[in-house]
This record gives structure tokens, C-alpha cells and sequence, in this order.
């Protein structure tokens, strides 16, 4: 028969149904590396432009404490003000240059009246990971720090924590935690303080790539071309006779053989 007219009876139109949506899916997983890779190329055009930037003082990116814009990530911006020392937390479970340890939060209130929330760095767990195994002081009286704008982060439902600790650096629960206008879409992560006090692991650059986003696309692609060239060599095979028998029946032939051989060994003795 020809592959053509074997092609529009209805079980082949079938199988070419299943392999046009298997070849729209592999696209649109393709598409979707791509996006993804867009937003990787994205992030490290932000911090390249944004990271190494002067320092200005907060007021001149941020009017209000409520105000976010994006593209303001890593930005470099000079606070004054004093640290609330009573209302320091801990972020839990946080990866650092020493394994999983606590990250110190210390609220900074601007003369404004308005809190910054610094982050001053990474921090060692205790044996039981409970709690941090040192809590450095932070400087009383007035200070001035640089530090780069970082958004803050989702609450995680069902994710709590004890006194004094936080699971997530939710300026939302800080503010409501602290019962003050707290600038409740940015934090900063300390860059420099004065007076300098001990503080946990400064902060580095973060190095940013692509990831493989660009290969997988391409092999979803791939995949997608596949599926037609599997349904043509398939529709020719089937066209020229050349059907491979079921596996059940070459079961059952090979049983029969097993048996007529037997049989036969029994007539020669």
C-alpha cells in the first residue's frame, strides 16, 4: 500500500495527532528554557550595570518605605541612623562560607523615623544548628553604613521559627514584629560600617551564568523533530509489509519448536 493512502486511514491519523501534540509540547518546553535563560541573561545584566555603582544615600532611590522597583537590585546606598540592639533576629537555616548557619538582621532606624533592615552577615550554628554560636553586638549610638539593596523575601506558609529567629527575611513580619514604618521592600546587605564593629561573614559578589537553559531548548527541539521522522520511518515500514510479529504469538511458535524438538529426541531413543 502506499505510505499516502496508509497515511489517511484512521489509526494513522491517530498516531499523527499524538505526534503533533508531543511536537507542540517539546516546543513549548523549549520555549520555555528559552524564557528561562532570558531571565538568567537578564539578572546578570543587573547586577553587572547595578553592583559597582557609587554609593547614594537611600532617600535618593527610595522616597517612601514602601516603594520597590526592580531594577534597583544591588544598588550601593548609604544609610545613618541607630541600630534597635533589642530587636536584632536571626534567619535560620541559612547556607554559608562554613556550611548552614544564621544570618543577623539588625533593624536600623533612620532619622526619618523609618527602619532599614541590615543584614550583617553570615553566621556559625551552634552544635544543634539551634541558634547561632556567636551573636556579634552591634554598634550603639549613631553609624552610618553602605550596604546593597537586596528585595525582600515570600513568607513560606507552615515555616515558623523560634523567638528571636525568622525563617525567611519577610520585611511584612519584620514590620509587623517591630510595630514600625519599615522599608518593606528592600533590605540591604551591610557593605561597609562605621564605626566598625565585628559582624558575621562579609558579604562577596555573587557570580552569575546562564545555566544549560540554551542545550536543553535546542534538545526539546530536537525531540520535537524527532517525533515526525519517527512517524514517517514508522508509516513507510508499515506500508512495505515489513510488520514485526507480536511478541505473544513468536512466544507461543517458540513453545511449539521446544515441544517438536522434544518429542523428537523421544523417537530416536
Amino acid at each position: 500500500m502506499s505510505p499516502w493512502r496508509l497515511a489517511v486511514t484512521p489509526r494513522w491519523w491517530g498516531i499523527l495527532g499524538f505526534t503533533v501534540v508531543f511536537a507542540v509540547a517539546c516546543v513549548g518546553l523549549g520555549q520555555w528554557q528559552f524564557d528561562r535563560r532570558a531571565q538568567a541573561q537578564a539578572a546578570i545584566a543587573l547586577l553587572d550595570a547595578n553592583y559597582d555603582q557609587s554609593a547614594v544615600n537611600l532617600t535618593m532611590i527610595l522616597d517612601t518605605p514602601a516603594e520597590f522597583d526592580v531594577t534597583e537590585k544591588w544598588r550601593s546606598v548609604r544609610v545613618t541612623g541607630e541600630y534597635l540592639a533589642s530587636d536584632v533576629i536571626y534567619v535560620r537555616t541559612r547556607s554559608g562560607p562554613g556550611g548552614i548557619g544564621f544570618e543577623q538582621l539588625a533593624p536600623l532606624q533612620t532619622p526619618s523615623g523609618a527602619v532599614f533592615v541590615v543584614n550583617r552577615g553570615w553566621l556559625p550554628a551552634n552544635g544543634d544548628n539551634s541558634a547561632p554560636a556567636e551573636t556579634p553586638a552591634v554598634p550603639s549610638g549613631a553609624v552610618e553604613i553602605t550596604a546593597r539593596l537586596i528585595p525582600g523575601e515570600k513568607q513560606i506558609a507552615g515555616r515558623d521559627a523560634p523567638a528571636g529567629q525568622i525563617a525567611t527575611i519577610n520585611l511584612e513580619t519584620i514590620g509587623d514584629r517591630l510595630n514600625s514604618d519599615v522599608y518593606r521592600g528592600w533590605y540591604g546587605r551591610l557593605a561597609s560600617e562605621s564605626p566598625v564593629t565585628a559582624a558575621g561573614a562579609p558579604w562577596e559578589k555573587p557570580v552569575l551564568d546562564e545555566g544549560p537553559h540554551l542545550s536543553y531548548a535546542l534538545q526539546w527541539y530536537v525531540f520535537a523533530l524527532m517525533g515526525f521522522f519517527g512517524y514517517g520511518w514508522a508509516l513507510r515500514k508499515e506500508a512495505r509489509g515489513d510488520v514485526v510479529p507480536e511478541p505473544k504469538a513468536h512466544a507461543r511458535r517458540s513453545d511449539e519448536d521446544i515441544e517438536d524438538a522434544a518429542l523428537d529426541a523421544t523417537r530416536v531413543q
